[in-house]
Formats: structure tokens, C-alpha cells, sequence
């Protein structure tokens, strides 16, 4: 389907674990495209004009995710979330590839669903999430007792159902809107996880020093 659209191989990035050769989703189809096409859009615009924008196929999650460094945001388009958008916070103070990571693990938990992201329900360890899930997740800054929504930073999202609507111009602008809101209203910053991160770098960095 993309490369009908004319997308090349070489345009997308991989996330995720480089051992999953999962094939994309079969719910992923042509008509799936026009919401993809509306991110798509926003990004070779901004690549045209030499921003830090970057996007990819994530296996693991059967979803795109597209990265908007000057507009402080992850966008997540995913066949099997409905007809939706999902918007997340991106950190200045965090590494991206970190912060997509966060994402990626984070929603491949069976628990992590639409569902729990979109209510940022309070999760409880034992009640919403076993030990070693919990243990996961606060190695990306998760607080128990704290919503998915509150760790991930999820902004919004733009609900596009094309089945029931004549007009699909309402959607593509506000999706266009937030990301203009987004790069005027600036980033916010999170010294507690910063220090974290660079904790974890200097352990991995010594665990390959010692090997």
C-alpha cells in the first residue's frame, strides 16, 4: 500500500526489537491509509524544509510512530487502536531514542491497552499489573499508583471515523492544530528521570567495560 502511495523502503524506520520479523498487520489495508497519509503529510512537509522529523514502522506495537523533534511530540498511528491519533509528549531533556523505547515497552504490555492510556487509570502491582510488569515499567520513571497516561505523557488524540463522515478535512486540521500548539507552547523538562537515564548509561556503560 505505501509504495502505491509512493513511499520508499528507504523513507521508513524500524523500531523496536530488531528480532521481530513480524509482517505488518492485516488490518493495515488501503483504507487504513488516509489517516497514516495525514501524518505522513505534516512530515515531508517538514522535512522538505530540513526539521528534525523522523518516522518508522515499530513492529513489536503493528503501529507508525512518528517523531517531531521541534514540535515536542511522538505521534502514534495504530490500525488496531480504532480510527485514532495519539499524541505524547517528547522531552528535551530525555534522549528520543529513549523516550520512544518508553513507549514501545510500555504498550506492548497485555495490560497497556488504548483503553488504560486514554482513562490514566491508577495502576496498583498484584490488582492492574503482575511484579515483573510493574518492575518494567518504573525503570522508565512509572510511579505505582500513577496512570499509564501520567509515565508515557499522552497529550491527546484525533478520533477519525471515515466510515460515518463526508468530510475528512475536520480531523486532518486538527491534527495539523495540535502540532502548531504543541511547537508554541515549548516542552517541559524532567530533572528526576534525566538523572535516571544517565544512571542507567553509566551502568551499561561500565557492564561493556567489564566485558
Amino acid at each position: 500500500v505505501l509504495r502505491d502511495q509512493g513511499v520508499s523502503v528507504d523513507e521508513i524506520k524500524l523500531y523496536g526489537e530488531s528480532e521481530n520479523y513480524d509482517a505488518l498487520d492485516e488490518s493495515f489495508n488501503e483504507d487504513s491509509f488516509s489517516e497514516l497519509e495525514a501524518v505522513m503529510t505534516k512530515t515531508r512537509y517538514l522535512e522538505f524544509r530540513r526539521w528534525p522529523v523522523e518516522w518508522g514502522w515499530c513492529r513489536d506495537l503493528q503501529s507508525f510512530i512518528f517523531v517531531f523533534k521541534r514540535h515536542h511530540r511522538i505521534v502514534l498511528e495504530r490500525p488496531e487502536y480504532g480510527y485514532a491519533t495519539y499524541f505524547f509528549e517528547l522531552l528535551d531533556s530525555l534522549p528520543v531514542g529513549w523516550q520512544v523505547m518508553r513507549l514501545v515497552t510500555a504498550m506492548k504490555l497485555t495490560r497497556c491497552g488504548r483503553i488504560t492510556l486514554i482513562e490514566n487509570k491508577p495502576l496498583s502491582v498484584g490488582e492492574d499489573l503482575s511484579e515483573g510488569e510493574a518492575k518494567v515499567l518504573m525503570q522508565y520513571g512509572w510511579v505505582p499508583n500513577t496512570g499509564l497516561g501520567t509515565m508515557l505523557n499522552y497529550c491527546d488524540r484525533v478520533v477519525h471515523d471515515r466510515k460515518n463522515e463526508s468530510d475528512s478535512s475536520e480531523w486532518r486540521s486538527k491534527i495539523g492544530k495540535l502540532l502548531v500548539d504543541a511547537y508554541n507552547g515549548g516542552t517541559i523538562v524532567s530533572a528526576s528521570l534525566v538523572e535516571d537515564v544517565i544512571e542507567q548509561d553509566s551502568e551499561q556503560t561500565q557492564i561493556k567495560t567489564e566485558l
